[in-house]
């Protein structure tokens, strides 16, 4: 089997990252991926077990053998994607997962924690069951980790509404401990727009009880659209 030479870790970072950058420039549909998906909740099931794993020094010495064999595999074969960072297939209905590398909902990101997203009328909709690598307290979802399914979750309402922006604040209430393996669902809407800052809120629900609320200030691109991760939306962005 070829391998591509990775880039070398002791480079500069800076010119590293823009190396791995220039490299996107195909469109990403997600569809034609099918084994990529596949790889990406392998390795996921891995980071899930890995943090409640109970065994013995041998069998740890082991997989960590194996796992960093792995890696190694894995690093020979990756230079940086050539795809763009949002699916090009996404026509702003029905499923919202049109981020496929999101840390949040990205499908072929293995430390994705598989929050799902849909529309529902002008709503975004996320809906999602967590488990232990997400956990901060005992039995209950980390605090950061919260926060950062608002920030997606509240960014797809702006994707309804065609006002996409990169987040100018964000605020979330905890009302209550929210657990995990439970069905958690995450509604958010646009309530106002005002010039280039769009206003969005959202609850998380369980059961019908209100267990966090978000609101979060996003900057409006002149022209509309979703895409501003595009290196191109730099001067959009400025002023």
């Amino acid at each position: 089997m070829s391998t591509v030479q990775r880039s070398p870790m002791n480079v500069d970072p800076e010119a590293r990252r823009e190396d791995r950058v220039a490299r996107r420039v195909e469109p990403m549909n997600f569809a034609e991926h099918d084994e990529w998906h596949r790889l990406s909740l392998a390795i996921r099931r891995q980071i899930e077990a890995c943090v409640e794993i109970d065994a013995s020094p041998d069998t740890l010495r082991l997989l960590a053998d194996r796992a960093s064999s792995l890696a190694d595999e894995l690093e020979s074969s990756a230079p940086g994607k050539p795809f763009e960072l949002v699916e090009s297939g996404w026509d702003g209905s029905g499923s919202m997962n049109y981020l496929p590398f999101s840390p949040i909902m990205g499908r072929l990101n293995p430390a994705s924690i598989g929050l799902e997203i849909h529309r529902e009328d002008e709503r975004a909709i996320g809906e999602v069951r967590l488990s232990e690598t997400a956990e901060g307290a005992i039995g209950l979802v980390h605090g950061g980790v919260i926060s950062g399914i608002w920030d997606e979750v509240l960014a797809a309402a702006n994707a309804i509404h065609r006002t996409g922006g990169p987040t100018g604040s964000l605020t979330v209430r905890y009302r209550k401990p929210t657990p995990l393996h439970e069905p958690l669902r995450f509604a958010a809407w646009v309530e106002s727009i005002e010039e280039r800052k769009v206003r969005v809120k959202g609850e998380c629900t369980l059961r019908g009880q209100v267990l966090t609320e978000a609101e979060g200030i996003f900057i409006r691109l002149r022209e509309p659209g979703i895409d501003w991760h595009s290196r191109d939306r730099k001067s959009d962005l400025a002023g």
